[in-house]
């Protein structure tokens, strides 16, 4: 099975169908469009669920059919480059053209602007570099001229000219990229960075292709994504300590498809919960200790509870009443005694007897009597006919009379009236003894307790707070009351006083219950419950209180899972796979093989690197290998020679592997070669020119010549072009083309009849300049038959300024009497007319007709010494050994 069937049936049984319709567009154009990458990419969307206002279109899948719309014209040829600007030091609109069919070789001398020319190419075709910024070309650094470096590369894709654009910097043409170029810098990467075959034969570059716009789909996709994955990490529920509980496994787990109910369900926090937390905070901060405070806190509470209810009923507003009633009893019953005193003693010497103040005068002197003065004896003593009495109070003898107002005044205070008064008074001052202390509400530690109230209900503090306040405004008022003397004043509106000791027994069940539990908390079994509950409920107040950012989680979850079953769409796991499974089925021993006979060829085959696959996503490559673990750098084992060898032969081999047959550009191929493989190197590439268009850049004159003889020898067309540079530029063309002595017999015999095409008029116009100039061309036909001898007579076994014989090439020499003389009557001839003959002119000037025919002469002599050789090699028995 073929690589493109393999493809097919492979698409047809593995792929999705956008992969296949992707396909099909890669297999129409080496680069799709940005509208094709956006329809691919809505492909994907649709299928796995995002919203789109429009469907994308209905994908075809590959078939043999989008193979075969392929172009398989004929391959690009480069025409020329021209309106250089601002590139190095090259001259002005510098320009060179190139012959489309066979080899064309650029040659000049070291600084003759061959680099700026070599840059061009570098950036604008395809060439193996490991940092794209050293592709950089530069202007002329000392010149003063400004603005972009350009130029113009005219090409030929089969239908006419066609001009290409290059600006430096900018994105090269993909039309270029058939073009592939070799310098020193490539020739480094060869040995040690591997011969990455970067374009491969088309149906193995699919693969890969498919592989590449992958990648860029999934870089579209992450870069849209990246936004809510953003914002996945700024939506969050931060739990204070990362547990198990059920309510951090459900945030954990939490996904696209978890519903509003869900979440509701999973965030339910009630008040009655908040106030299990409380308790349960202060059940687990709790210990032995604890127990007994909590037991102690509800004995108090429990007393301030009875001691509210006493108090409540205490100072309650009937008991005010009852107050000021009885104060009212007794300051009516005195006035009545002292209304009936003032009757009574009216005519007595001072006013105000039987009134209050009096009575209190008189209750004096009566405790004095009994107490003091009259110790044991009935008060109030006064005289008798037998003793004389001491009045108390002006203790002065008692006068009858005295003694008579004295009775009196005991029997007022004995009667009813004043004993009503007394006892009404009596009955104030038991109420004032008996008003309750508010004792509870003056403890040291009333504060203290107070905010334990507090801590557990802040409401029922409250309530205790503004009862003690009514409590002790009310005993003030009560006090008052009893303690006025005059009318109590009427009731005032005030707030009714609502005792607190239902709530406050209500409490201290609460706290003798809690205090239970604390004794029971402090059990370790029982506690790890304790921390379980209130781990669980703590967890759900958090989740409730970020039940917002948890839906907005849940969407953008949601959201994101559609980009990650998107992203899963363009993984390249199986495609990379069979990619590789192509490569190595449809190439790897081509590209192996291939390399081995390169090395060959150039005689590195004893070198033991080899290459090694070594791909990747988007590429083949074939790694070299140094045969050695010492290193890992083919550079560091071979010389500088043996390096430019085996890079040649990475490159030859890139490019045999290549699909199509583009042109190449080559770069000083010989440097630090050794003179024999220099030779290799120019037979071999003198072959490729054969198969394709080659271009050669070289400063080498020796390699230019066995450059120029290989291609000959193979019938490759040959241009040449010279470079040279002056004080101000570089890169101008020598319209004379390379020097003399770098042209072959052929190509010398071509310049001569050039030369000589404008002699022909000269001949009439001026017979002094015609022999001037003709004696010159007759000095350069005889250096024609002079290189004829190394090229023609011995086949180039020999030639000078070449430390080498080819003694292979011996098997063509013969030269024959008749040649023989025949090239010695063509070289008199031309010795005769090119050296200074005597003034007598006895020697002829030739003229036109006669000179063009001593040019046919050795043009046919040429003609005949290579049928010689011909015929001597087909002729000479095998040498083969027997």
């Amino acid at each position: 099975m073929g690589a493109v069937d393999e493809i097919l049936n492979w698409s047809a049984t593995k792929l999705a169908p956008w992969r296949q319709d992707a396909l099909r567009r890669l297999a129409g154009s080496s680069m799709l469009t940005m509208q094709d990458e956006s329809e691919l990419l809505d492909l994907i969307k649709d299928k796995v669920g995002f919203s789109m206002a429009a469907k994308p279109p209905t994908s075809t899948p590959l078939s043999k059919a989008h193979f075969a719309s392929v172009s398989s014209g004929p391959p690009l040829q480069i025409k020329g480059i021209r309106n250089v600007k601002n590139v190095n030091r090259l001259v002005p609109a510098a320009a060179l053209s190139f012959t489309p069919h066979g080899m064309t070789i650029v040659y000049g001398r070291n600084g003759s602007g061959k680099s700026g020319f070599v840059r061009i190419f570098r950036t604008a075709c395809r060439t193996r570099t490991d940092n794209p910024a050293k592709l950089k070309v530069l202007a002329d650094v000392y010149g003063s001229s400004g603005g972009p470096q350009e130029a113009e590369i005219i090409v030929d894709l089969g239908s006419g000219d066609v001009v290409v654009p290059w600006t430096a910097g900018a994105p090269a043409s993909e039309i270029l990229l058939q073009v592939a170029v070799f310098d020193s810098s490539a020739a480094q990467l060869y040995v040690d960075g591997g011969n990455q075959i970067q374009f491969l034969p088309f149906g193995l570059a699919l693969p890969h292709k498919l592989n590449e716009l992958c990648l860029t789909l999934r870089n579209k996709l992450e870069a849209e994504r990246k936004p809510i994955t953003d914002q996945i990490a700024l939506v969050t529920v931060v739990f204070d300590t990362p547990r198990t509980t059920k309510a951090q496994t459900f945030y954990a787990g939490l996904t696209g498809k978890v519903t509003d109910v869900q979440i509701d369900t999973a965030a339910t926090f009630s008040p009655k919960d908040e106030k299990r937390v409380d308790e349960l905070t202060r059940l687990l901060a709790a210990n032995t200790a604890s127990a007994a405070d909590a037991t102690a806190l509800s004995t108090w509470v429990k007393n301030l509870a009875s001691e509210c209810a006493n108090l409540g009923q205490a100072f309650s507003d009937p008991q005010l009443d009852r107050y000021r009633a009885l104060k009212q009893q007794a300051i009516d019953a005195r006035t009545a005694a002292g209304t009936k005193a003032a009757d009574l003693f009216s005519s007595e010497p001072l006013p105000g007897v039987g009134s209050e103040t009096w009575r209190r005068l008189w209750l004096a002197a009566r405790e004095y009597s009994i107490t003091d003065a009259y110790a044991g004896r009935e008060f109030p003593v006064v005289s008798t006919p037998d003793a004389i009495e001491t009045c108390v109070l002006c203790q002065q003898p008692l006068s009858a009379e005295a003694s008579d107002r004295m009775v009196r005044f005991q029997a007022f205070v004995n009667g009813s009236l004043a004993a009503a008064a007394d006892q009404a008074e009596t009955a104030v001052t038991q109420a004032i003894t008996s008003l309750p202390q508010v004792e509870i509400f003056a403890s040291k530690d009333w504060a203290t307790r107070l905010e334990q109230i507090r801590k557990r209900n802040a409401e029922l503090a409250d309530t205790v707070t503004s009862f003690k306040k009514g409590v002790e405004s009310r005993r003030a008022t009560a006090l008052a009351l009893l303690q006025t003397s005059e009318a109590p004043p009427p009731p005032l509106a005030a707030a009714s006083l609502v005792s607190p000791h239902g709530a406050l027994q209500d409490l201290s069940a609460v706290l003798s219950a809690e205090a239970e539990a604390l004794a029971k908390a402090d059990q370790s079994g029982e506690r790890a419950k304790l921390e379980t509950e209130r781990a669980e409920l703590a967890d759900r107040k958090i989740l409730n209180a970020g039940r917002d950012h948890v839906i907005k989680r849940r969407d953008l979850l949601k959201e994101d899972a559609l980009y990650t079953a998107a992203l899963a769409e363009v993984q390249t796991r199986g495609i990379t796979q069979k990619a590789n499974e192509l490569v190595d089925t449809h190439l790897t021993k081509i590209v192996t093989d291939h390399f081995e006979v390169e090395r060959k060829t150039l005689e590195i085959a004893h070198l033991k690197v080899g290459l090694a696959r070594k791909s990747g996503q988007t590429k083949a490559a074939f790694q070299t290998n140094p045969g050695t673990t010492l290193t890992k750098l083919t550079s560091e084992i071979l010389s500088e020679g043996e390096q430019r060898a085996l890079a040649l032969a990475a490159f030859l081999t890139e490019i045999a592997v290549t699909e199509g047959a583009g042109p190449i550009v080559i770069d000083d191929p010989v440097s630090s070669l050794d003179r024999d493989r220099g030779l290799k190197v120019a037979a071999r590439i003198a072959a490729e020119a054969q198969k394709r268009q080659v271009i050669v850049f070289t400063h080498d004159l020796i390699f230019f010549n066995d450059l120029c003889r290989e291609a000959d020898d193979l019938g490759v067309t040959t241009e040449t072009i010279a470079l040279f540079a002056d004080g101000a530029n570089a890169g101008k063309v020598d319209p004379a083309g390379v020097s003399w002595k770098g042209l072959s017999v052929t190509k010398r015999l071509a310049r001569i009849r050039s030369d000589f095409a404008p002699l022909k008029k000269l001949h009439k116009s001026s017979p002094s300049d015609y022999e001037f100039e003709v004696k010159h061309l007759y000095g350069r036909l005889r250096d024609c038959y002079e290189r004829l001898v190394e090229e023609h007579i011995f086949c180039d076994v020999v030639r000078r300024g070449v430390d080498r014989i080819e003694t292979q090439k011996l098997r063509r020499v013969h030269l024959s009497d008749v040649l023989a003389i025949r090239f010695h009557v063509g070289m008199t001839k031309a010795n005769t007319h090119s050296h200074d003959n005597p003034a007598s002119e006895t020697v002829s000037v030739p003229d036109p007709p006669a000179f063009e025919l001593d040019l046919a002469y050795i043009e046919q002599l040429i003609a005949d010494l290579r049928s010689e050789s011909d015929s001597a090699e087909r002729n000479r028995p095998s040498m083969k050994p027997k």
